[in-house]
């Protein structure tokens, strides 16, 4: 039998993030979803990566993404 997600977090609570959701993204820059798509329609939206229908973002993305808001 598989295990939950918050069961493998739980055993191994230091493997490092590789992608975020756009909901995740938004929460550690601490803005709303739709800031985050008024700004992709405008052109300044992080790089997304898509795998399948899932939009990912890196953390180095998100992070070049969250420092251009702070410069503004």
């Amino acid at each position: 039998m598989a295990r939950s997600r918050a069961a493998n977090r739980k055993m191994h609570p230091n493997v490092p993030r590789l992608a975020y959701t756009v909901d995740e993204l938004c929460a550690s820059a601490n803005c709303s979803r739709s800031f985050y798509e008024k700004q992709k329609r405008q052109g300044g939206g992080a790089k997304e990566t898509y795998f399948g229908r899932a939009i990912r973002i890196t953390p180095a993305d998100a992070a070049a993404w969250i420092a251009t808001l702070r410069s503004k």
